[in-house]
């Protein structure tokens, strides 16, 4: 962990020392700080990150890369959830095939407690990238909380599969064991989706 937390520092830095040498009117500077944003977020820097993200998004204010993370980070932190739905919708309408916006969407509507309408969201994404570790947990979650337990196991145990990284492979673990604090909580309501006992092995 420490090691890609040095290696994501060392970037961010790398792309700060690039920004002092652009001209803040070049057409893609909003790319550098795009990615000193995504580096420093990927380092656990929020409040450093957010600043580079929201520094991108003055400069690229359709750019559905910039509203995407910036939404789904804010999202993934339970910060200023209604500014979240609204870039990461403006990302969805503006790249409606891209899996992972899609996948933005359909966890705003579950951790927002509109967990119906995020199931067939969520499948479309799983549909554009079946391979993605996030994806499929998501999925499962969704399932999880709408009664879908067999096939909740199921995405779980196919987003293990996909080799996530340790952290995420022990909040899956706890998942597939059934344990309710590993669930996610809805942030409308700040209950949890309440597991029941494993009813069948997992299956990939």
């Amino acid at each position: 962990f420490h090691r890609r937390q040095n290696e994501q520092l060392a970037a961010a830095d790398a792309y700060a020392h690039v920004l002092a040498l652009t001209d803040a009117s070049t057409r893609n500077a909003w790319t550098l700080h795009f990615l000193r944003g995504g580096a420093l977020e990927q380092a656990g820097q929020w409040p450093q990150a957010e600043a580079a993200l929201r520094a991108a998004l003055a400069l690229a204010p359709e750019e559905p890369l910039v509203l995407n993370y910036l939404g789904y980070a804010l999202l993934d932190r339970d910060l200023n959830l209604d500014e979240a739905e609204q870039l990461i919708r403006k990302a969805a309408a503006r790249a409606p095939g891209s899996a992972a916006i899609t996948d933005s969407l359909g966890w705003l509507l579950f951790k927002r407690g509109r967990v119906e309408e995020a199931v067939p969201v969520l499948e479309r994404a799983l549909r554009g990238a079946p391979g993605d570790h996030t994806i499929n947990e998501h999925v499962g979650d969704a399932y999880w909380a709408v009664g879908r337990r067999i096939e909740a196991r199921h995405r779980w145990e196919a987003a293990r599969l996909a080799g996530p990284d340790a952290v995420t492979q022990a909040r899956l673990a706890a998942k597939l064991a059934g344990d309710p604090d590993a669930m996610p909580a809805l942030a409308s309501t700040g209950t949890r989706a309440t597991p029941a006992p494993p009813s069948a092995p997992p299956r990939p």
